[in-house]
């Protein structure tokens, strides 16, 4: 039963990087051995494994499983020099997924978009939705909110244009806040170097 979760793991989460795997092979020790034995050792390891629970990040093991295989078949043909991965290899070998701070802020910035969005008119709102974040045509946009494709058009130029107003003047606000902030920081130095 293990070894089925574990087969259906590596079929999910490890072949789709097989090619990547295979590439990053050819270019670093292709010329000293074969990428493909190399490949054929690592799956066999991984599917050895008793569990993949441990496993955070399959695309980093695959290439660190991969890495290990190919300095065991260096070490017993002989070659010696082979070189380690480095640092900054092994950053892009990490998750691709965005950084936790990047979908915070992306939605919080989604959240204050939606917020200002809210502020107009439904047909407004509807026709920036369905033109500018479902990408359907001025068209069928007309035909679906039951309007004739210049007042569509009218819509998305004032409430773009609202939109942009309304977010740059809440970005003012946060700077001026941000400024203000500073100066009062500012003030109480140098009111603590008077002293």
């Amino acid at each position: 039963m293990d070894e089925d979760l574990v087969s259906a793991w590596i079929g999910r989460e490890i072949l789709p990087h097989e090619r990547g795997v295979r590439s990053w092979l050819a270019r670093r020790w292709g010329h000293v051995l074969d990428p493909n034995d190399v490949i054929q050792e690592a799956y066999c390891r991984i599917a050895s494994l008793g569990s993949v629970d441990h496993i955070r990040s399959p695309m980093a093991y695959f290439h660190r499983t991969a890495q290990t295989v190919a300095a065991d078949i260096m070490r017993r043909s002989g070659v010696i020099n082979f070189t380690s991965m480095t640092e900054i290899e092994w950053l892009n070998v990490m998750d691709s997924a965005p950084l936790a701070d990047r979908t915070i802020a992306a939605a919080q910035e989604i959240e204050r978009v939606n917020g200002v969005l809210s502020e107009l008119s439904d047909t407004a709102r509807k026709a920036i939705e369905l033109r500018r974040i479902e990408g359907v045509s001025q068209r069928e946009t007309a035909e679906r909110l039951g309007v004739s494709e210049d007042v569509v058009r009218n819509h998305l130029v004032r409430g773009v244009q609202k939109v942009l107003q309304r977010l740059a003047a809440q970005d003012a606000e946060m700077s001026g806040d941000a400024r203000e902030t500073m100066e009062q920081k500012a003030e109480a130095v140098d009111t603590s170097r008077s002293l």
